[in-house]
């Protein structure tokens, strides 16, 4: 699941890094609009991951819920930057910070399942 991250941050960066000398503004909408939503992503799962290694089921669940507070403010936050700070195309922007964290909202969910699940095989 790890590798889904890694090579989505990979590409995205070589993709977005070039742009940036090229078109500006294109080079920051894949930028911010991919690459940020991927990496926040993936610290999630690691601290879902630790979190059922060190403290259980319960706690993981618990971080799962608070994570859905944590995401909007997030999702607040980098449309605000995108939009009123960097004057980005919006609906390029909007399009791809959704679609982009939509997926990995999916996949973190996904992987908390399969970490949990396997966690209750173990004991039972």
């Amino acid at each position: 699941m790890k590798k889904v991250y890694y090579l989505f941050g990979l590409l995205t960066f070589c993709i977005g890094q070039p742009l940036l000398f090229f078109k500006q503004e294109l080079g920051f909408t894949v930028l911010l609009g991919m690459l940020v939503p991927t990496v926040m992503s993936y610290i999630n799962i690691e601290v879902i991951e630790y979190l059922s290694k060190t403290r259980g089921n319960l706690i993981t669940f618990g971080f799962n819920m608070v994570q859905f507070l944590t995401k909007t403010i997030f999702m607040c936050m980098m449309t605000y930057i995108g939009i009123s700070v960097l004057e980005l195309n919006a609906t390029l922007y909007i399009s791809l910070l959704s679609t982009t964290w939509f997926t990995f909202h999916v996949l973190e969910a996904f992987f908390t399942q399969r970490i949990i699940m396997n966690k209750v095989t173990e004991m039972g």
